[in-house]
């Protein structure tokens, strides 16, 4: 482990160095057909691996060889560098990435890479010629309640005006300050965005300033904190069609200036046409909502009405919206969002979305 690689440390490094060589050693010493484990420090000057494992066993198979790397937390850009690393330098030497936690998603980008990862809250997956030792769904026993966001949370307003201007191009290059003039936010809270994004490897690091990538991972997180709280939404019934309901919404906009926005599947239809749909999706403030409801003659119900109103949280949902064939609809960055809390084939539509407009 590196000086230096990580935030503010629950325990020293050399503590969580040797948490690690130990919860190795108990995990292979439980294996049936390993004899003896044989563990030794790398050289001080090593820029990878922290220690090295011989895995003895108790018949005539031939010994396998690790290379261990711990971190003392598991942020994405950490386990980027470990796979990248690792990809390249094979010569018949398992490599394993060891945290005190790693998430699902940086289980899942090592195990697609064909890589190992122990952490030291219980979670494992190791995959060599002989042995294949799987263990998930351990919660978190090294979390530091002081260093949780809630970055993507409905309540992350100013949060989520940075992250979406800045997803809002993703050629621009941003400071700091920049990003801070142009959204009107604190310069904390844009350096406190920018360093958990940096620490998920969402930001590529120019001498003169920074860029969002990894978008499409963004937005698939985004999406499963967001939805954790229900958003307001108010079912209506039209006699219309869904294109005659979706042109009478422009026009609403047009002479009421009701600023009311398409979402969900009707914005998926102006993005990336893929799946048909029988509701429209609409943002409308509420204080709109009246003037609203009174045009399109829309009648309230409890079920199976085919307009969906959707009364945005705050200004962010409705940031950065797009003007397509007349229809003022939500931007790409929303636009998945919910699609990614939706049923039906939500999903799909937002893969559409993302593969043009967001890689």
């Amino acid at each position: 482990m590196k000086v230096g690689d990580s935030m503010k440390l629950v325990l020293s490094e050399t503590e969580y160095e040797q948490l690690a060589i130990e919860k190795f050693q108990k995990i292979m010493k439980d294996v049936p057909i390993v004899s003896k484990v044989e563990t030794s420090l790398s050289d001080s000057r090593n820029k990878f691996g922290d220690f090295h494992v011989l895995v003895h066993f108790k018949d005539d198979r031939d010994p396998i060889k690790f290379t261990v790397e711990v971190k003392s937390n598991g942020e994405k850009r950490f386990v980027n560098d470990f796979i990248a690393y690792a990809s390249q330098n094979r010569n018949n030497v398992y490599y394993v990435f060891m945290a005190p936690y790693v998430s699902k998603s940086s289980a899942d980008t090592i195990i697609q890479s064909n890589l190992s990862y122990i952490d030291l809250s219980g979670n494992c997956y190791i995959a060599t010629r002989h042995i294949i030792i799987v263990f998930s769904g351990m919660p978190n026993l090294y979390k530091d309640q002081r260093q949780k966001r809630d970055y993507f949370s409905k309540k992350a307003s100013a949060a989520s005006a940075v992250l979406r201007t800045m997803l809002s191009d993703m050629h621009a290059v941003w400071t700091i300050k920049s990003l801070s003039e142009t959204t009107g936010k604190a310069l904390g809270t844009v350096y406190n965005v920018k360093k958990f994004m940096l620490e998920q490897d969402w930001i590529k690091k120019y001498p003169h300033g920074f860029t969002v990538q990894n978008a499409d991972e963004i937005v698939r997180v985004w999406a499963e904190e967001y939805h954790m709280k229900p958003q307001r939404a108010i079912e209506y019934y039209s006699l219309n069609s869904v294109p005659q309901i979706e042109s009478e919404i422009a026009s609403c906009n047009a002479i009421q200036n009701t600023n009311a926005v398409l979402g969900n599947f009707s914005a998926a239809a102006r993005y990336a046409p893929t799946v048909r749909y029988n509701k429209v999706h609409v943002y409308v403030e509420q204080k709109s909502l009246d003037v609203f409801v009174k045009q399109l003659k829309l009648k309230p119900v409890s079920s199976g009405g085919n307009v969906i109103i959707i009364i945005p949280h705050d200004v962010t949902p409705c940031m950065f919206t797009q003007i397509i064939n007349g229809n003022l609809i939500t931007s790409p960055v929303q636009t998945v969002i919910d699609l990614l809390g939706s049923s039906g084939r939500g999903e799909e539509a937002a893969e559409a979305i993302i593969q043009k407009e967001l890689k």
